[in-house]
């Protein structure tokens, strides 16, 4: 060991790089690097990880009102990170005969995943779909223009305390809005295999009074929503690590990060308040070429200049607008709007330098080995790959289903056993959906 650290200082190399030898560090790194986007690749795809429902009380009745993805009422792509989110204008297209199996197959999963209890003794409840009684239905419009509609649980019966309960195994975490008892509303989360009390009651005849918990406010949720954003998602990962790419020093990477997250916020809540509405076949593409084109221009210069910095602030901007749709349920206008826009983008800025630090931290030692410009280049090579495939398949699958969706013919005509032949694409892990 002694020798080793001898060495590293006397050459300014790690002693692995020593024992294995610059060629065959860079070729290691590059396979895991591979590995690596093998491996999280579905995490770009449109999974639920979160439900997300509203809590009230009406007299001594209760309703917990669901906002339920379409897409995830299909039960042969519910878990399939592949599985494009369908569009608010395919569900409304929809044939009676579709929309009523959506609401069939979206009340079989609630009530394999949600369980209540008054106490110890189970509830009996009722599920209803209230925007399919209107013509045309009244389904929500959001800022991802995704396919979402309510589902409303009820109990059958009077109850008094009411907790309710999320089944195991692969099933979401579930976020309820409770009522503004003074204040700002407040968010109980359900993880899979948790419980948590919505409605205290009254006192038992043993003198024992369920307690509701204390949940986090929205500015909470959004925070971590933020960070889950940058680390759950690869095509935000890979656009931080093409600014790490171009200079491994921390003022050039901090000005490059705030720059980005000041114009995230700003098209964020742009989006958010409605002012700006660009449709999602722009926004997702040009989000893919937004790694290409930082990649590139690392393929060309060694410094951040201040062309550098406009340029991941316009790209800022784009992926703002993308994360407008992951946080549609979180921010509109109205309570809390601003603590949780901020929120959620302090969130995306913590993301960010948590993967500029592992990046700094990985690479220190040998970055100013003689591999180091070699893995570079190769790295931005492979990061303008990436972009340029993802590029061509969001384009390809946005023309796809655009063409499909033309006609309003029942999808069970393609594929009897699926609803997802004429779903549109998109990348976001909705947060009713976070994150994205």
């Amino acid at each position: 060991m002694k020798i080793c650290v001898k060495h590293w200082n006397r050459r300014g190399k790690s002693p692995i790089m020593s024992i294995l030898g610059p060629s065959m560090m860079l070729r290691n790194i590059l396979v895991l690097l591979a590995l690596f986007l093998a491996f999280v690749q579905p995490l770009a795809a449109h999974v639920v990880k979160q439900l997300y429902g509203e809590f009230a009380t009406e007299g001594q009745s209760w309703k917990l009102e669901i906002l339920f993805d379409a897409g995830y009422a299909d039960p042969s792509t519910r878990n399939d990170a592949a599985a494009p989110q369908p569009s608010r204008d395919w569900l409304v297209n929809l044939p009676p005969a579709d929309q009523q199996r959506l609401c069939t197959e979206a009340e079989k999963y609630l009530r394999e995943s949600l369980s209540f209890r008054s106490r110890s003794v189970p509830l009996e409840w009722k599920v209803s779909f209230p925007d399919f009684k209107t013509q045309p239905p009244a389904f929500p419009s959001l800022l991802n223009d995704g396919a979402y509609f309510h589902a409303l649980i009820e109990p059958s019966g009077k109850s008094g305390s009411v907790s309710v309960g999320m089944a195991g195994g692969d099933h979401p975490d579930l976020v309820v809005k409770m009522p503004a008892a003074s204040g700002e509303s407040s968010y109980l989360t359900v993880p899979p295999g948790g419980e948590v009390v919505l409605l205290a009651g009254q006192e038992t005849a043993e003198g024992e009074t369920p307690v509701v918990e204390q949940g986090q406010n929205s500015a909470a949720i959004a925070f971590h929503l933020g960070v889950k954003h940058v680390l759950g998602g690869l095509d935000h990962l890979l656009f931080v690590l093409g600014i790490f790419m171009l200079q491994r020093r921390w003022q050039s990477l901090l000005k490059q990060s705030l720059a980005f997250t000041a114009a995230h916020t700003i098209a964020l809540g742009l989006a958010a308040l409605g002012w700006v509405d660009v449709p999602r076949w722009i926004v997702e593409p040009v989000i893919a070429l937004s790694i290409t084109a930082l990649a590139v221009e690392n393929l060309f210069v060694s410094k951040a200049g201040p062309w550098r910095l406009w340029l991941v602030f316009a790209f800022g901007l784009i992926h703002g607008l993308g994360f407008a749709g992951a946080l549609s349920t979180w921010i509109h206008p109205g309570e809390g709007f601003l603590p949780t826009l901020i929120s959620a983008n302090i969130g995306v800025e913590v993301g960010q330098i948590i993967v500029l630090f592992l990046a700094w931290s990985v690479t220190m030692g040998w970055s100013e080995s003689k591999a180091w410009p070699h893995f570079r280049r190769w790295a931005c090579v492979a990061l303008v790959a990436a972009g340029l495939i993802w590029f061509a398949e969001r384009v390809k699958q946005y023309h796809s289903s655009s063409s499909s969706g033309s006609s309003s013919a029942s999808l069970m005509d393609e594929s009897p056993n699926s609803i997802s032949t004429r779903l549109r694409f998109h990348p976001f892990e909705m947060a009713s959906s976070i994150s994205s």
